[in-house]
């Protein structure tokens, strides 16, 4: 008999005992910006099931991603590495076959490992993330909403239907509601990762999800007439703009745009809602950590930037919303500073498991994942955690502008690099084109550039330090465009349906 890869987890699922060990759900909501949650004090109720998740959870006001570009993002999640050091700089790069992570740890450590995935990029061809995972479900059914010609991408409903059929409280096929309890294979505790799509562009929300209204329209300027800036201008994704958003004399309307993206949230959230409803009338919730996080943001104006993600490393992109529920958890709001390399290790401290082996030749200054679990755990954190991010690019876009940045607290550094021949064009070497300092808890929006005038509570010199570490560890920066760049023209040759699927994401 063919096993399809439903039936595998059917029989995967076991309900026999509440394992010795808590289950782990890992749900990853894919473009997803902490500040249009209603659990982050959004003024829209867009998210009613995770601002309950998060009565229940340690809430994180201040996790970072390092990359606002998915399978960078994933990498570092799963190996607890910034992206210099896993060696996924970009969407067509697969993590280095010698980086351990953590499907693995769980597995090898007795866990049942599943993913279920809905976006492309993350597939196994594309990301070599599936390892470690003995059931990887990556079809995708659906090929509506990702314009602007289509790729194929898994729904939240489906989704959500799959991951009721892991667990055992769906029977394959069924799509009236939770079936019986699938007979115990054996008691062993599972590791269940979810990667959701919807709020990712188009903004296509299902009618009854599209429930926001703005009071009015709010045009974009058309090219030419945006404000000038020293740094940015105007970057819009028109391929994420839904039809009725273009108003009659062709500007688009932003609120509209906006009003859709929160759409996408409510139904992620409502499909969230009915698998944690599922695991709580089994009773199942009660010994499960339930992670919900976010790969990267999206910007929607901030910045010259509309509807996109991944051309810079502000807040908008680069922060992500953090819940953290279950056995040993202290509910509560924490502010301390987390970033996605830092899940991995935390994770497996909460549940009693060994750590990741080291990646054999690491910088010894590069910085890595630690594990925060005594913050999830209500403790206060040890010392200033710097987290960092960048938006690496290819040699033909930009210029070749790279970006680095770093954040302790509510205080971030952003420099903007390019590259010059160095040794008579024997090597090339990074050169800082510009600095930005932020002071986030006065200018959340990144508005105010204070590096020209830093102010005396500034802790400049340790952002400087932190940077400049993060830069030098980085070993191929110098170079990284135009590997990026190659690998591009590579792609282009060999499969160029890859390419024009991440073009259609907007890649």
């Amino acid at each position: 008999m063919r096993l399809t890869p439903w039936l595998l987890l059917a029989l995967l699922a076991s309900c026999a005992r509440a394992p010795d060990r808590p289950n782990v759900l890992l749900i990853v909501v894919d473009t997803l910006r902490p500040d249009h949650l209603s659990a982050y004090g959004y003024h829209r109720d867009t998210s009613p099931n995770l601002a309950a998740l998060a009565d229940r959870s340690a809430r994180f006001t201040h996790a970072q991603t390092p990359r606002a570009k998915t399978t960078p993002a994933i990498a570092s999640l799963f190996s607890g590495l910034y992206p210099h050091d896993h060696g996924v700089r970009d969407l067509a790069k697969r993590v280095d076959d010698d980086v351990p992570l953590l499907a693995e740890a769980f597995s090898e450590q007795g866990y049942r490992t599943i993913g279920i995935i809905g976006n492309y990029v993350m597939t196994d061809r594309r990301s070599g993330l599936a390892r470690g995972f003995q059931v990887w479900v990556e079809d995708l059914p659906d090929l509506v909403g990702v314009p602007p010609n289509h790729a194929p991408q898994r729904r939240a409903r489906s989704l959500t239907d799959g991951a009721l059929v892991a667990l055992g409280l769906r029977e394959p096929g069924s799509r009236d509601g939770p079936g019986p309890h699938l007979a115990a294979v054996d008691a062993r505790p599972w590791f269940l990762y979810l990667h959701y799509m919807d709020p990712h562009g188009a903004y296509d929300p299902p009618a009854e999800h599209a429930l926001f209204a703005a009071d009015g329209p709010d045009p974009i300027p058309l090219p030419g007439e945006e404000p000038e800036h020293p740094i940015q201008k105007l970057n819009l994704a028109e391929h994420n703009v839904p039809a009725d958003a273009v108003l009659p004399d062709g500007r688009i309307d932003a609120n509209r745009a906006r009003d859709l993206y929160d759409g996408e949230i409510h139904f992620a959230d409502a499909e969230i809602g009915r698998l944690l409803d599922g695991l709580r009338a089994a009773g199942m919730l009660e010994n499960t950590l339930v992670v919900f996080v976010s790969d990267h943001g999206e910007s929607l104006g901030e910045h010259l930037y509309w509807f996109e993600h991944g051309f810079f490393a502000y807040e908008t992109t680069c922060r992500v919303p953090l819940l953290v529920s279950g056995p040993g958890v202290v509910p509560a709001t924490v502010d301390a500073d987390v970033s996605l390399v830092d899940l991995a290790p935390t994770l497996l401290e909460l549940c009693g498991l060994d750590r990741l082996p080291r990646r054999k030749g690491l910088e010894p200054g590069s910085p890595r994942g630690v594990s925060r679990a005594r913050l999830v755990r209500g403790r206060t954190a040890k010392g200033e955690h710097p987290v960092f991010s960048e938006k690496i690019e290819r040699h033909d876009l930009s210029l070749t502008v790279q970006i680095k940045a770093v954040r302790i607290g509510d205080w971030k550094l952003i420099r903007r690099y390019t590259h010059r021949e160095a040794d008579r064009g024997v090597k090339r070497e990074p050169v800082v084109l510009s600095e930005e300092l932020y002071d986030l808890a006065a200018d959340p929006g990144e508005t105010v550039n204070l590096a020209g005038a830093p102010p005396p509570t500034a802790p400049l010199a340790r952002l400087q330090a932190e940077l400049v570490r993060f830069a030098e560890a980085d070993v191929h920066f110098a170079d990284l465009a135009q590997i990026l760049q190659r690998e591009r023209e590579r792609l282009e040759r060999e499969d160029p349906e890859v390419v024009r699927i991440l073009e259609s994401l907007g890649y």
